[in-house]
């Protein structure tokens, strides 16, 4: 049996979990893989927490960790993109494996990391960094390398999800809900990453480029969040048999790359339409396998490193292999398509006075951006201001926006008008 000798670097919530792993199912990680994972270091600047580990040396002093010689990998579970990248780059230079969790550090940062490992023959294992606990990378890289990608469409924040399934199963607005999933652990103090599609743009920027073969920069991804959402809007697309969803989207066009993060509206028959509260999905459409889901929890303790301990046994296999290569991470800059350009179906909700002549008034407004009406619906009038919900034909974005912005400066019209995008069709 193979030994592996692993230094951990960070003990938050995630590397409780993997200590809590490896403590608990060593002899069945042993029996499945032929390796035995051994903790041999851990590192954190709080060492007095850390209890009952055994014969497991404590410090709080990174360089001491990475200068070890009896280490096969490093896991570096601090996070954020400062002095994780410190250790992730001293490690690599090391010429020691790195694992980590870490999207935004790798979205932001990775073509210089993984230039790093290149050139020192080791490699980086991150499929934690993206959906928790699903094997998305892995199953992207090796499971699906026989498929060109046509499109990604992922739940990839489970706050953003159980916050927008909390206000359709209790018709309640979006500050209340913010409150409990903050209350009950499932958002930040300051939730701003989550909500504001910034996470889930790290994700998709990552994985789009896995699938795609192109670095997708994180700066030409469009992230919209979800806080402008409120239930009129939860309760409308029910109602027109569609359910909101964040959604962070990467699809290939005639050899140019769509990536955006954004509110949208599916079918409520869609696979992703079905995966509420905290969860995470992604359905992928290849050339060959059709249409592929993945669901799971995409975050937590024990789900993410329950990911962490599949990428230990992966890439120490694969350190001990003389004759291997170093897996694709270095990708040539991606052909972006104009966001603005794309085509897409919306839905708009208008705000206006109770007099005759309106409908006539939005319509040709909208007709002088080539936008035409697939479905228009209005609520009956009880008091202003009356609701008018139009569902659009396929239309570029950026006569969307003209158009609406045209239209919220006319006299008829009493409150902004929201828009919102629906995929999925």
């Amino acid at each position: 049996m193979k030994s592996v000798n692993i230094g951990l670097i960070g003990v938050g919530t995630v590397g409780s979990g993997l200590i809590q792993i490896l403590n608990q199912n060593r002899e069945l990680i042993q029996k499945r893989t032929g390796l035995d994972l051994t903790l041999k270091v851990v590192c954190d600047k709080d060492t007095s927490k850390l209890k009952d580990l055994g014969g497991v040396e404590l410090t709080q002093d990174f360089h001491s960790v990475i200068n070890r010689g009896d280490l096969h990998c490093i896991v570096e579970l601090v996070g954020g993109t400062g002095i994780a990248f410190d250790i992730i780059r001293d490690a690599l230079l090391s010429k020691k494996t790195v694992i980590t969790a870490n999207k935004a550090l790798l979205s932001e940062k990775g073509t210089e990391l993984f230039k790093i490992a290149n050139e020192n023959s080791v490699e980086i294992g991150y499929e934690a960094a993206v959906g928790g606990a699903i094997p998305l990378i892995r199953s992207v890289k090796t499971g699906l390398v026989a498929n060109q990608f046509k499109s990604i469409y992922g739940i990839l924040n489970g706050t953003t999800n159980f916050i927008l399934s909390k206000m359709e199963e209790e018709n309640l607005d979006y500050e209340l809900v913010l409150k409990k999933a903050q209350e009950l652990g499932f958002a930040e103090k300051d939730p701003t990453f989550d909500v504001e599609g910034i996470d889930a743009a790290h994700k998709i920027s990552i994985l789009g480029s896995i699938a795609f073969d192109c670095r997708i920069k994180l700066e030409n991804v469009y992230v919209e969040g979800i806080t402008k959402i409120s239930k009129t809007e939860i309760n409308f697309a029910k109602q027109l048999g569609y359910r909101i969803k964040l959604l962070g989207i990467c699809k290939m066009t005639d050899g140019h790359i769509e990536a955006r993060v954004n509110p949208a509206m599916l079918p409520l028959n869609h696979p992703l339409a079905s995966i509420m509260n905290e969860m995470n999905a992604v359905y992928l459409e290849t050339q060959f396998s059709g249409p592929t889901m993945l669901s799971g929890k995409g975050a937590g303790s024990l789900p993410t490193a329950s990911a962490i301990i599949s990428d230990i046994a992966f890439y120490s296999e694969r350190a001990v292999s003389k004759d291997r290569e170093n897996e694709k991470n270095i990708f040539q800059d991606a052909k972006m398509l104009d966001q603005t350009e794309t085509l897409e179906r919306y839905y708009i909700r208008f705000n206006t006075v109770d007099k005759p002549g309106v409908l006539a008034i939005l319509a040709n407004v909208l007709g002088k951006y080539q936008i035409s009406i697939s479905t228009l619906r209005q609520n009956e009038v009880v008091k202003e201001p009356v609701e008018v919900i139009i569902i659009t034909h396929p239309a570029k974005e950026k006569d969307i926006r003209q158009a609406l912005e045209e239209i919220d400066r006319l006299n008829v019209i009493k409150e902004q008008s929201v828009m919102v995008r629906i995929e999925g069709l």
